[in-house]
């Protein structure tokens, strides 16, 4: 009978689990809402908590690892068209990291006592930051993101980051569950002690909300220092895709859709990532193939016609053997690349941003030499790895100084963080979406870029080959989006603002408070625990066995 109930009771956890999974995912943009539902964030994890409080030990890593690569096979299903191992690597790696996560969770919830549910919620916070931090550094997924519509309730991330708001969304869901935990334990916390946990958690998202109102207004009726017409060109078209052939024809759709949008005077024009993939640095320099020198040429004079600056991703090439020229002894180029992106005005490169947080695995991976046979496992498969860039570059040009990310760096706070705290008042982000061929995707994508612009309180102009290509204003609302999969342009009257949020001048603080928090939490149970173990045997405080001494 008790392995009966125990198979039935697993049964019915991984079923929550998978509920869960599911409502999560329809939170956000996905194959079945191409928006996403914020509400369901604010409750899809109860029964995640749940089941975390109640399991055993030696089920949470299978249930982390289950729910890990459930949510994200559901959540990030387009990764099957990035390339047919990434959703594979994805679910996997999440899953591991999930379990561990869940571990952790829970032995956070068990020490902590009376406020379990609160530093659980801390612990979230913590492991969203973590997540986020070195080489498999992944964003998707946070809870917080999710509320990328709700714009009061998303200002609070100009002081806290997205590590807040992300704290802020789980914390009536770590208290729910915990107080249902404790309903079916018969030494639980009585109902009428939990009424004032009710009010503060209520209380903390009040101020939250109405700080945010308070913000927007703020921010709306605040004069910018200046204002720059900005033209995105959106040219629909997978830039890596074909050869030589390809490159021309999207360089003269570039070009035939700029002059469009040149016929409103913009101040300036920006490309999409790689839009124009030649790499004139290198082709200018070392003009060795005709064609491709031709096609540089060309793009040259193209921008020193055009009389305003132009911001486009190009992979710039440099020497890789300084000890050679540009050729290698077999008649190869000898060069190697970086993705990156260069303002060209004035006839010439004024100024070149190379791509810092590159993508795990297919554009990066650093233990080539530890893992021959993996990192041979990989070429095998076709990915192109890139230079890895180290400056946080900050353009200037008439007055105005803007940062470039590049893709999915603006999924990164840090990023866009130290654009900001270099110097940058104005943000772009140029991004190739086109492979994924689905609009939630690209709204994943977009949605935890507008985080950047509330975090610094900076103008954010999105310029894609694809969509989602657009302006964000400051506190989160996002303008002019140009139909997702069509040829189009967009020109954004763009308000430049100085200053610095809080977030800008401290960065991570919250996130650091919610790790030091848990790790004080962790450290004072094992403490206790230490104090509170009975003493061996045999010692001088154990008589129980010591024979009485003769007279």
């Amino acid at each position: 009978m008790r392995n009966r109930r125990t198979l039935l009771t697993f049964v019915y956890e991984l079923v929550l689990l998978g509920i869960s999974a599911v409502v999560y995912a329809r939170a956000f943009p996905g194959m079945y809402d191409d928006s996403g539902n914020a509400a369901l964030a604010l409750l899809a994890l109860v029964p995640v908590f749940y089941v975390i409080d109640r399991a055993p030990w030696s089920l949470v890593w299978l249930y982390g690892l289950a729910f890990g690569a459930g949510f994200y096979s559901i959540y990030n299903y387009w990764l099957s068209t990035f390339h047919q191992l990434a959703i594979y690597i994805c679910a996997v790696g999440k899953g591991i990291e999930v379990a561990i996560i869940f571990n952790a969770l829970k032995a956070v919830y068990r020490c902590s006592g009376r406020w379990g549910y609160f530093f659980q919620a801390l612990a979230y916070g913590a492991a969203t930051y973590l997540c986020q931090v070195g080489f498999l550094a992944y964003p998707y997924g946070q809870a917080g993101s999710a509320l990328y519509s709700v714009l009061p309730a998303i200002q609070i991330t100009d002081i806290t980051g997205i590590w807040g708001l992300n704290f802020l969304v789980v914390l009536p869901q770590t208290f729910v569950a915990g107080r249902i935990a404790e309903c079916e334990d018969p030494q639980g916390t009585p109902p009428g002690r939990r009424w004032i946990d009710l009010v503060c958690i209520l209380g903390i998202w009040l101020l939250s909300l109405g700080y945010g109102a308070i913000d927007i207004a703020v921010w709306k009726s605040r004069e910018p220092q200046t204002v720059i017409r900005v033209a995105a060109i959106q040219h629909n078209s997978d830039t890596w895709k074909g050869g030589y052939d390809q490159y021309l024809h999207n360089f003269e759709l570039l070009k035939k859709l700029t002059e469009e949008a040149m016929q409103e005077e913009p101040d300036m024009v920006i490309w999409s990532e790689t839009a124009f993939v030649p790499s004139v640095a290198w082709h200018t320099a070392y003009p060795s193939h005709k064609a491709t020198a031709k096609m540089v040429d060309e793009f040259v004079r193209f921008g020193l016609e055009l009389g305003v600056p132009l911001v486009t991703g190009n992979p710039e090439g440099v020497i890789a053997d300084p000890q050679q020229g540009p050729y290698d002894q077999n008649g190869d180029w000898n060069r190697i690349d970086y993705n990156s992106v260069i303002l060209f005005a004035d006839g010439q490169i004024l100024g070149t941003y190379r791509k810092q947080h590159l993508v795990p695995f297919t554009e990066f991976f650093p233990y080539q030499e530890l893992m021959p046979a993996f990192t041979q496992f990989l070429r095998s498969h076709d990915f192109q790895w890139w230079l890895e860039g180290h400056e946080s570059k900050v353009f200037e040009y008439d007055g105005y100084t803007f940062s470039t990310s590049i893709c999915f760096e603006d999924t990164f706070g840090y990023i866009s963080r130290n654009f900001v705290h270099a110097g940058s008042d104005l943000l772009l982000n140029l991004s190739n979406d086109s492979w994924s061929g689905a609009v939630s995707a690209q709204m994943q994508h977009m949605l935890l870029g507008l985080f950047r612009s509330v975090e610094n309180k900076k103008t954010t102009v999105r310029s894609t080959n694809s969509g989602m290509s657009c302006m964000i204003t400051p506190w989160g609302e996002r303008v002019g989006t140009i139909e997702p999969f069509t040829e189009g342009w967009a020109v954004y009257e763009v308000a430049v603002y100085q200053g610095k949020t809080l977030y800008t001048l401290l960065g991570d603080w919250f996130a650091w408070m919610c790790l030091a928090s848990v790790a004080g939490v962790l450290l004072l149970a094992a403490v206790r625990a230490v104090r509170t173990c009975p003493a061996p045997r045999g010692t001088p405080d154990d008589r129980s066995d010591r024979s009485t001494p003769s007279a």
